[in-house]
């Protein structure tokens, strides 16, 4: 291995300093007026204390969706409805990034059924604008999840979204990939790309992930199905022109698999990316890569796949040990109806061996878990847990979003209240987006019946630095926007690590990039890449508070 110093192709984008950073007034008063025929009730709702932590750094959340004009609204399925494939209720997803290249994130939001799918143009002063008709992204259809990524190394973001087909039509053959041709324009080429079919049974397809599963440089496809006999989950093999299905010859079983949210992340430090897949019934998945093409299945070794209803998926370092973790969510059985016991976190202990402990750790009580995100809200240098839930029935409504901060000594408390996160609609994906681009991630939730929600991450404290870092491998034969790659920052004794790795949240992507709380340090020790090549790039005394573009070389 060698190491590259500063001499390393390097841009740096100076954003907002910490501190008091979100923009807006966080202490707005909210308040709510109910008319009837009598009577109009006005009733006023103080704002959250918000989340104070041992820096003194204070957490709170305001929603900010209205004002950002995010006017995204799904019907609730009726009472009586038969809760399918065919209805609403597990289909919401959503992918953030840059897709005009104007340095601001947006968002990409698949539409329901009666209302076609969005694109919500990052406007720069806390709004959003719906473009997608005139970027080409406007379809109907009975979409499920979306991932944004910019597969063939461009520099712009492009779009996949799963399918069940045209309203009224459902049927294998309808998944979407939009080419970003990097002038405002999309042009939809699922089935030139072969990547229009997963399932050849059925409609079907929910969350996906894209990864360099060969290490060619270019990046690879999964898709996960959860229908019964679908046979939906499929891995396509980026050629170049075109994709190909080498599920079967990877040694990829779809022995009655429900999978719901696949992760392409390498989890014993060998470069190669392995298959995480989270599933319903018992049925989650660890395929662990062989370096040939092919994966073996090491579920029950690794000691993996406890949960019962696997639904939503997230990876990242929640020990700092140096080893990624890795975080399910699932129902936490409140009736004694045999839904199973809830979430898994499970911890890495290298060499494809991993210790559940989300009871221990607190974890583990969800209510009906969907979508999740690891993420270090505060900034203080442990990962946090964001996780949304709901179901139709009387034990798993009206329940928050679980929000549980990281006390980096082994336990979370749970804070969602007392942050202001006041999500309590049914919840299907989570989005984590820094869209005012002051340094702290804001969240963003979908809903298959009720309104997509936006939440500004008012982050205030003077212990409160952070630093962004891109990859750029652009021209360098490495999987683009640095896919595969690790980073790792050290300030003092403490060292965190990102890996650079495409998962679905529950049908929801993230918006790209390695993301850092460094607590009340100004300056950075260290900032070390390592490419999927082995090379690495270190910089020194680096100052917090800024984005870098880092490239390799």
């Amino acid at each position: 291995m060698r190491a590259h110093h500063p001499t390393a192709a390097l841009l740096v984008v100076v954003a907002l300093a910490a501190g008091c950073s979100s923009s807006g007034d966080s202490a707005t008063t909210v308040v709510s007026t109910t008319t009837t025929a009598a009577s109009t009730t006005t009733t006023t709702r103080a704002p959250a204390p918000g989340y104070e932590n041992q820096l003194g750094t204070v957490l709170r959340f305001t929603d900010v969706t209205d004002s950002a004009g995010i006017d995204v609204v799904r019907e609730p399925i009726p009472s009586g409805v038969v809760k399918t494939k065919e209805t609403l209720i597990m289909r919401a997803g959503a992918a953030a990034g840059d897709f005009d290249g104007d340095g601001l994130p947006d968002l990409f939001i698949v539409g329901s059924d009666e209302r076609p799918d969005m694109l919500f143009r990052n406007m720069g002063d806390g709004t959003f604008t719906d473009i997608a008709p005139e970027a080409g992204l406007a379809a109907t259809h009975m979409g499920a999840g979306a991932a944004a990524v910019d597969y063939e190394g461009d520099g712009d973001l492009d779009v996949f979204v799963t399918s069940h087909g045209p309203i009224g039509e459902i049927g294998p053959g309808h998944q979407r990939f939009y080419r970003n041709e990097g002038d405002g324009t999309f042009t939809e080429m699922a089935a030139e790309m072969g990547l229009a079919t997963a399932s050849v049974i059925e409609g079907d397809g929910f969350g996906s992930a894209w990864g360099d599963i060969d290490l060619d440089g270019d990046l690879d496809l999964f898709v996960a199905g959860w229908q019964r006999e679908s046979a939906g989950n499929r891995l396509f093999l980026n050629e170049g022109g075109g994709f190909v299905d080498v599920t079967d010859e990877a040694g990829i079983v779809n022995d009655g698999i429900r999978g719901f949210s696949p992760c392409l992340a390498d989890m014993n430090g060998d470069a190669y990316p392995d298959l995480l897949l989270v599933a319903d019934f018992g049925t989650s998945r660890y395929y662990a890569n062989n370096g040939d093409g092919t994966f073996a299945n090491r579920t029950g070794t690794a000691g993996l796949g406890q949960e019962w209803s696997g639904m939503g998926t997230a990876i990242g370092d929640v020990d700092n040990d140096g080893l990624v973790d890795w975080y399910v969510t699932a129902i936490f059985d409140s009736d004694a109806e045999g839904r199973g016991d809830g979430n898994k976190l499970y911890l890495n202990k290298g060499g494809h061996q991993f210790l559940e402990s989300a009871g221990s750790m607190g974890v583990d009580d969800g209510g009906w878990g969907w979508g999740t995100a690891l993420v270090d809200l505060d900034l203080d240098g442990d990962l946090d847990i964001v996780e949304t839930n709901g179901w139709p029935l009387p034990a798993y409504s009206g329940e928050l979003t679980k929000l549980w901060i990281n006390d980096g000594a082994g336990m979370f408390s749970e804070a969602a209240a007392v942050a202001g996160l006041d999500h309590d609609v049914m919840g299907l994906g989570v989005i984590t987006i820094d869209y005012d681009r002051d340094g702290d991630l804001d969240l963003a939730f979908t809903s298959p019946e009720a309104e997509f929600r936006l939440y500004r991450n008012d982050l205030a404290g003077a212990d409160a630095h952070w630093l962004r870092v891109d990859l750029d491998t652009s021209g360098t034969g490495l999987a683009p926007q640095g896919y595969g790659s690790t980073v790792t920052v050290t300030t003092g004794d403490l060292t965190q690590t990102r890996w650079v790795a495409g998962c679905a949240n529950y049908l929801t992507s993230n918006e790209p990039g390695a993301f850092f709380g460094v607590g009340p340090a100004p300056t950075i020790d260290r900032v070390v890449v390592t490419w999927p090549d082995g090379t690495e790039t270190v910089l020194t005394d680096v100052t917090a508070d800024q984005a870098l573009v880092i490239t390799p070389g």
